[in-house]
């Protein structure tokens, strides 16, 4: 015999016995603890029953209490004139039929008077009603001496014979100017109670059991079995129930021929619940949990032999069989492979020389494939690499229905570099412009280096001067564009290759995932026909590969290097537009106006460049230009003429929003010497409502160094009611939509009214803007409106014209 068969001989004997021991060990506590389960169960089954029914309770109390308080009931109850409590009573039958449409469960609404005498009900169904005098019921008895403001019971109701639950409100309202409330009647609620009998339809108890409920005497109200309703539990049964159910205990007895365990609960005086669960059905769980530890124990025993037998296997047979395991994967090219051989003897020094065997197998196969998916030169993944990561790209955006983009990069006329400096300037040239390339992506982002990354943009170079950026889950073009002007900036500043300064531009094409292609080779190809767009359009730029995207980006981009260089140029131009005080005809300020007229495009509208300067960060140099030059000019006029007026600049959102509109204000005003009581600062309610509390204190700190506040375009927006009360303004702007409208529209004139009496009510001045007919402003002067605008009283003209308006006549226009 062999000693391995010797082993098991000697070993079965020892484990069998204790195991079996331990099997009915457990089978025994099981059984308890089943028992113990169940009843809890039971019992958790019990108390939810309980609290369902608790919460239709009270639900019936607030909804009586609901009923009762409505003004129509009031009235009912509390008028004298048995004429008018008939005209009301229609309406109070249609009320409380309303309720009960929305509360089929509540069959019956009456409200009952303080003696007893039923003064009206509705009912749903065909409920008779035995009696309209409640005086000698017992629940209405217990319902009038109730201290209570409601009265619930469970009863079996009269009228049909059915178990009910009856909700009772005291009608109790002041009585003329005293503040004592005088009982006029009661408003009582019949409910049914077929809760209880869908709950005795759905609970049950193990496979076999039933929950039913009864009444205090013991008589089956519902029952899952229609042929039990009616029958009554013994009494002496019903007695030890109701003892046991003050410590949750179960009481045996017999179920339909069974033996049985009984467990109730007392849910109101007259009503109780009662389940019942079948002993035999712990003898089929007896009988199936003692299969199931015979099953176990057999498992058991047979594991612990295997276990067992196989400790001797793992001594000598298992190590050599993993280290024979291991030649084999390292032969298939797997070469970092786990042995797990971790011993001192000789099998463990074979399984070290293994390891270091495949360390050095691995080290050598990852330099051949990082040659073969990464640029020699740059370093960056090749193009086999960046397909690899445009397919899993497209892949995951389709699954995650999310946005990609792709840019497509070719340096310009960067043959000539070669020509010229020689290929190894060339090379340089093409490794400075990669890092420096790298410095574009988000701080977020990784340039990818490996092929198992999974980064959140790729660069990397084609072939020659050709390089792609890859930038998954991006949403829409802007991000993309946003890298594209960031390279055409880095790339402004030169290279300095050997000693020299060399400049070299590139010309981007962009293509989006899924508009501009749905494959890894659609969106290169529409990408690279996009580049070349861009080298036709003049290099240097960038240009989508959609033909609306790319004529909407070559616009902005544009009117945006316009502005810039208008700005340099001093080409933006203020314009006044005079302001009428409406009482005395006489010119006594102008709202400042940007007007920009391009030598190429000629004059373009504010509403164009206004928009695009707050996108690419222009507003803010423009406003402080537009600061300074109203300063000076107002000034000027004000040391040539006597009369006072005021001048007001309307501030971006963007630059409101920022913290050095103050400063900026004060330093301007301090250098200029302007009296700040005649600078008027004007926002919009998009300006207010970015950070209302934030509004609140800039517009503070304003009116603290003395200037004025208007808001413009005021009853456009959304909420400004609600902080125009708590806003620090001087003015309110009209906004010339609800002027033009006062001619031909009652409601508009109707509106213009209501702003101007609220303003004034607020110790606001108002300004109506875009008057440009003599009826509106006689219509605004008898609306009492302060000060108008537009073009009745004159356009917007440059600073010398206005100049000879304030020195004429002209300033007495009414």
């Amino acid at each position: 015999m062999r000693l391995q068969n010797k082993i098991l001989t000697l070993l079965v004997p020892l484990i069998v016995l204790p195991i079996l021991v331990l099997g009915w060990t457990a089978y025994a506590l099981l059984m308890d603890d089943a028992r113990d389960r169940t009843q809890d169960q039971v019992t958790t089954l019990l108390e939810q029953i309980r609290f369902h029914t608790e919460a239709q309770l009270q639900t019936a109390r607030a909804n009586a209490s609901l009923f009762a308080s409505t003004e129509l009931v009031r009235q009912y109850v509390t008028t004298a004139s048995a004429q008018q409590r008939a005209e009301l009573e229609p309406d109070v039958r249609d009320l409380l039929f309303n309720y009960q449409l929305a509360y089929p469960e509540y069959y019956e609404i009456r409200i009952i008077s303080p003696t007893g005498r039923e003064m009206l009900r509705t009912a749903i169904g065909n409920v008779d009603n035995l009696t309209t005098d409640e005086s000698s019921t017992d629940y209405f008895r217990a319902a009038s001496n109730s201290a209570g403001a409601i009265y619930t019971t469970f009863l079996n109701n009269p009228d049909n014979n059915k178990p009910a639950l009856l909700t009772s409100k005291p009608l109790r309202f002041i009585e003329g100017k005293s503040n004592n409330r005088k009982l006029y009647g009661y408003l009582m609620l019949t409910v049914d109670l077929g809760f209880l009998a869908r709950q005795s339809g759905n609970q049950k108890v193990g496979q076999n059991g039933d929950v039913f409920f009864t009444d205090s005497r013991g008589n089956i109200l519902f029952h899952p079995e229609d042929t039990q309703i009616g029958s009554k539990i013994d009494s002496d049964l019903f007695q030890e129930l109701g003892d046991a159910a003050r410590d949750s205990r179960s009481v045996g007895a017999v179920y339909k021929d069974k033996a049985a365990h009984y467990q109730g609960i007392k849910l109101h005086d007259w009503l109780y619940a009662v389940a019942v669960y079948q002993e035999e059905e712990f003898n089929d769980k007896s009988f199936s949990l003692g299969r199931s530890v015979t099953f176990i124990a057999c498992i058991a025993i047979l594991l612990t032999i295997a276990l067992l037998f196989g400790a001797l296997k793992t001594l000598l047979i298992t190590p050599i069989q993993k280290l024979s395991r291991a030649a084999k994967e390292m032969g298939r090219g797997k070469l970092l492979v786990t042995i797990g051989v971790d011993s001192n003897d000789e099998v463990g020094e074979l399984a070290d020389t293994f390891k270091n065997m495949g360390e050095n197998l691995n080290y050598y196969h990852e330099q051949v494939r990082y040659i073969a998916y990464h640029d020699s030169l740059t370093g960056l993944p090749n193009r086999l690499m960046f397909k690899d990561y445009l397919n899993r790209a497209t892949a995951e955006a389709r699954r995650n229905l999310q946005e990609l983009s792709i840019l497509f990069l070719d340096l310009d006329n960067f043959k000539r570099i070669n020509d010229t400096l020689g290929h190894m300037v060339g090379d340089m040239l093409l490794e400075a412009f990669a890092d420096r390339l790298t410095t574009c992506l988000r701080e977020t982002d990784v340039v990818s280096r490996s092929q198992h990354d999974n980064p959140t943009s790729v660069m990397a170079r084609l072939a020659g001067d050709e390089f792609t950026i890859l930038l998954p889950r991006t949403t829409g073009a802007s991000d993309a564009q946003k890298i594209a002007r960031r390279i055409l900036e880095l790339l402004e500043k030169p290279f300095i290759i050997n000693r020299q300064e060399l400049f070299i531009s590139t010309s981007i094409g962009i293509a989006l995932y899924p508009s501009d292609g749905t494959t890894a080779n659609d969106l290169m190809q529409n990408a690279d026909i996009a580049m070349y767009h861009a080298k036709k359009t003049g290099r240097n730029n960038y240009q989508y590969f959609s033909d609306k995207l790319n004529e909407v980006s070559v616009f902005k981009l544009k009117i945006e290097n316009k502005l810039r260089h208008a700005l340099e140029n001093n080409e933006l131009k203020a314009y006044f537009q005079p302001q009428m005080a409406l009482s005395s005809g006489r010119i006594i300020g102008a709202e400042v106006l940007l007007r920009w007229k391009d030598e190429e495009l000629g004059r373009i509208s504010p509403e164009v460049f206004i928009p695009i300067a707050e996108e690419y960060g222009l507003i803010v140099p423009i406003t402080e230009w537009l600061i300074d030059n109203t300063c000076r000019q107002a000034q000027r006029w004000k040391e040539r003429y006597k009369d006072p007026f005021t001048l007001a600049i309307n501030i971006s959102a963007v630059h409101f929003c920022g913290n050095d509109l103050v400063d900026l204000i004060s330093k301007t005003l301090h250098a200029t010497g302007y009296d700040p009581h005649f600078l008027e600062i004007e926002l919009t309610e998009t300006s207010i409502l970015q950070d209302p509390e934030q509004a609140i204190e800039t517009l503070q700190k304003i009116q603290e160094i003395g200037l004025q506040t208007s808001l413009d375009d005021f009853g456009t927006g959304y909420s400004s009611l609600n902080y125009l009360m708590q806003l620090p303004l001087n003015k309110l702007k009209i906004d010339r939509s609800f002027v033009m409208n006062m001619d031909t529209d009652e409601k508009g004139t109707a509106i213009v009214s209501a702003i101007i009496a609220m303003a004034h009510s607020l110790g606001l001045e108002v300004i109506a803007e875009g008057v440009e007919e003599a009826s509106q402003l006689q219509l605004l002067r008898k609306l009492q409106c302060d000060i108008v605008q537009g073009y009745y009283i004159a356009r917007p003209m440059p600073a010398i014209n206005f100049e000879q308006l304030l020195a004429s006549s002209a300033r007495h226009l009414a």
